[in-house]
């Protein structure tokens, strides 16, 4: 098995202090995470790939790095900021912003689609379908679908047209701070409202959405295992979760919880070739692999962990 790991920073440090200094700034409610502004300077950030349960590493240094999807056999998609590079598997190329949209702003976590690729741009609430050649196929705006307030009360007004690449909005000023997504078989989107605490199913055709999952804690990184099951990470109560759709398939239950032993469970997958949890938890920087189910029961002992720098925020973990 190979690793691929995003780091959205090399400086967790300072973002703590950061978040720390600007939530005292607010009169938000405990539960709401955030602050109005984004840090200042570049924050660093790299992609580390680790081969033969690490054995070997190697580091690409990519500022913002975050969501990670492949391209084709030889290349991945990579996230960043306000673009999308393109980046050689084994880490030896890369081709910077090799994807680019005004409406790219704060990007998160990016996923395949049949015809193209969805992506969160979760600086302006909003999800993006793309054809590989970078033309966008679909759009859906949080704020033209209820989701109108931040988490302040203030209502969010967006200029649809601008070109919002280099513009920093804080994560309270965001309604929902979507943060992933990816479709289902029969066409639906899903996707993880950090705010909300919520996963949902909207329809391609109308935008409308139902909620599937809520009662969790700034949740991250749904994905889509098949017809039947998807895994979100439950982030603040540090829970990976396996959803299956109920017979109507309108509803799902949650069939298995994976505790990850953190508050912050940034990413979670589930990888059925190897029958292994990847869980990248963003407090103690560390990814942990766990074997997944046997005999409907989950085992406790770990495959293996990585501990990797405390500077290092992590994202995002890719199995392949």
């Amino acid at each position: 098995m190979k690793l691929l790991l995003s780091c959205i920073s090399t400086q967790h440090s300072s973002l703590k202090k950061h978040w720390k200094e600007t939530r005292e700034q607010t009169s938000c409610p405990l539960t709401v995470i955030g602050s109005m502004r984004k840090p200042d300077g570049d924050p660093g950030g790299l992609l580390c790939l680790i081969d033969d349960l690490g054995a070997s590493r190697k580091e690409l240094a990519l500022s913002l790095a975050a969501g990670i999807t492949p391209y084709d056999q030889e290349h991945m998609l990579v996230t960043a900021f306000n673009g999308i590079h393109r980046v050689g598997i084994d880490l030896e190329s890369i081709h910077y912003d090799a994807i680019s949209s005004p409406l790219f702003n704060a990007l998160h976590s990016l996923s395949r689609t049949r015809s193209g690729y969805l992506v969160a741009s979760t600086g302006l609430d909003l999800l993006i379908e793309f054809s590989p050649a970078g033309d966008v196929l679909w759009t859906w705006w949080a704020t033209d679908h209820g989701f109108t307030h931040t988490p302040t009360g203030e209502i969010r007004e967006l200029d649809k047209g601008a070109d919002h690449r280099d513009i920093k909005y804080g994560t309270l000023q965001q309604t929902t701070h979507v943060n992933s997504v990816a479709e289902l078989p029969d066409g639906r989107i899903l996707a993880t409202l950090f705010h909300q605490g919520t996963v949902i199913a909207i329809d391609r055709e109308t935008g409308r959405w139902e909620t599937l999952l809520e009662g969790l804690d700034h949740p991250h990184s749904v994905r889509i295992l098949d017809e039947q099951y998807f895994t979100v990470a439950d982030t603040v109560h540090g829970k990976a979760l396996l959803a299956q759709f109920k017979p109507d398939g309108k509803s799902v239950s949650v069939v298995e919880e994976v505790d990850a032993e953190t508050n912050w469970l940034q990413d979670c997958s589930y990888d059925p070739h190897h029958n292994t949890w990847v869980l990248v938890d963003g407090k103690n920087t560390r990814v942990t692999l766990l074997p997944g189910r046997a005999n409907g029961e989950t085992a406790r002992h770990s495959i293996t962990q990585f501990n990797f720098d405390p500077e290092w925020r992590l994202y995002e973990a890719y199995t392949f």
